[in-house]
């Protein structure tokens, strides 16, 4: 989506709060093997991601990166004041005295990147080389997962190409957009020292930079644990993939197992993500999700939530939670939304469905399954009852399930202050913080 850049002080304190993991690769004893090519975690993310989805197939195949090496002042930055030191030294870099940036090419681009070699000319006078420093991988959109065969770290970058593996054909990746889904980003960090989720994890994205003449950015999404191989994460295409779907089921069916494993758990992670900061996914297809194995690839019960360029904020907890800043910043694209909760979910929305899952499977169970798991996890976090405003669900053949629910009522209201106060002091005048929040409390 495209934002309007509003410049908000408030969201700069913010980011205070914000906390990453650096890599430590010297604690991690990085072979120079996995320094080429990422970690074992790294690679069969890469491998199910284009090997293992229903809309486009592809290799695995470990690229030789482009990039250019750009004068630093030619570009704009936002960066986390606790972004990792390896994303740092990554891109900003000493070269004859004087600082530059390596701007990442996308791999399938033939047209924007052309706009930059135009722009760093007129600038410097010369065209800009290019370099090959980063090796990586394609995934099954746009983004890329890129390998810093430096210090081993892995990480996700969004640049312009105008070739998808998807439905998109062209997306442009704007710097404008690129520093709102900054803001976004410090907006969810801001309650890191305060709560611990149960449920999602939220892959943040802590540095962004840009040459706002031509309107193009890098915007870089940490990859959690997978960095680290204390995770790996399965892409919900891949769990519906025909093969991979049942592999990962075994004797149970594969309708029940991903039922359990991953429709009941999505819709308790998005309760978070809509119960703590009032967001919800614009197009929230299983391309946008991951499920969280342990180091034996067994289900955890936790899903990782992508690409926080895509969401939809409510103003009335925004505002409630004094980050104002952040539904002004999503107002001029439309994805604010006022006195209604929009939540929906497309498991195989774009996709091509399994044959072990037919329709009324999809949206009987999975539908039905998702979003009492929704309004239940929903309740419990923020003390409202959130069944007592769910309309009947809306659905499409293997697309969306959707629920708008209406909340300016002076119920929802009340819970809301509630909340605002327990999430911040840990306590409140106003009774008994939920129990949902309480045994999220950090200690």
């Amino acid at each position: 989506m495209r934002f309007t850049l509003l410049f908000i002080p408030t969201l700069v304190v913010l980011s205070a709060g914000c906390k990453f993991r650096n890599f430590n690769v010297e604690s991690k004893n990085v072979s120079d093997t996995d320094k080429i090519q990422g970690n074992e975690c790294v690679r069969q993310l890469a491998k199910w991601e284009t090997e293992a989805n229903g809309v486009s197939s592809r290799p695995s195949t470990l690229l030789k990166l482009k990039n250019f090496e750009i004068p630093a002042e030619l570009v704009e930055r936002d960066v986390s004041e606790k972004v990792p030191t390896e994303l740092q030294k990554a891109f900003f870099f000493q070269k004859d005295g004087k600082e530059y940036v390596r701007w990442l090419i996308q791999p399938e681009d033939s047209k924007w990147y052309k706009e930059v070699e135009s722009f760093v000319q007129t600038k410097t006078g010369k065209a800009p080389a290019q370099f090959e420093y980063f090796n990586g991988y394609l995934t099954a959109s746009r983004s890329v997962i890129v390998v810093d065969p430096e210090s081993g770290y892995s990480f996700s970058l969004k640049a312009s190409t105008n070739n998808t593996a998807g439905r998109w054909t062209d997306k442009k990746q704007q710097w404008e957009d690129g520093k709102d889904i900054r803001a976004v980003s410090e907006y969810i960090a801001r309650y890191d020292k305060k709560l611990q989720l149960k449920n999602a994890v939220i892959l943040q994205e802590p540095m962004a930079f840009g040459i706002k003449d031509i309107d193009q950015a890098n915007v870089i999404r940490l990859l959690g644990e997978v960095a680290t191989c204390e995770k790996f994460y399965l892409p919900g295409f891949s769990a519906l993939h025909e093969q991979v779907g049942k592999e990962f089921a075994g004797q149970t069916s594969p309708v029940e197992f991903w039922n359990e494993t991953y429709v009941k758990p999505l819709g308790r992670a998005l309760a978070e993500f809509a119960g703590v900061w009032g967001l919800s996914f614009d197009s929230p297809h299983s391309q946008n999700f991951l499920i969280e194995l342990d180091k034996s690839k067994k289900p955890t019960g936790r899903v990782i939530l992508r690409d926080l360029g895509d969401v939809f904020v409510l103003q009335e907890q925004t505002d409630r939670l004094n980050a104002q800043g952040v539904a002004r910043r999503l107002e001029a694209s439309h994805n604010v939304k006022n006195g209604e909760l929009h939540i929906a979910v497309g498991l195989l929305h774009g996709n091509v469905p399994p044959n072990w899952v037919n329709a009324e499977q999809y949206k009987g169970m999975w539908g039905r399954s998702f979003f009492d798991s929704f309004e239940r996890e929903y309740s419990l976090l923020t003390g409202f009852e959130l069944s007592s405003v769910a309309p009947p669900m809306d659905a499409s053949t293997f697309s969306y399930v959707s629920k708008i629910y209406p909340i300016n009522n002076n119920a929802w209201r009340s819970s809301m202050i509630k909340f605002a106060e327990c999430a911040d002091r840990q306590k409140t005048n106003l009774g008994v913080c939920p129990a949902g929040l309480i045994e999220r409390f950090r200690k």
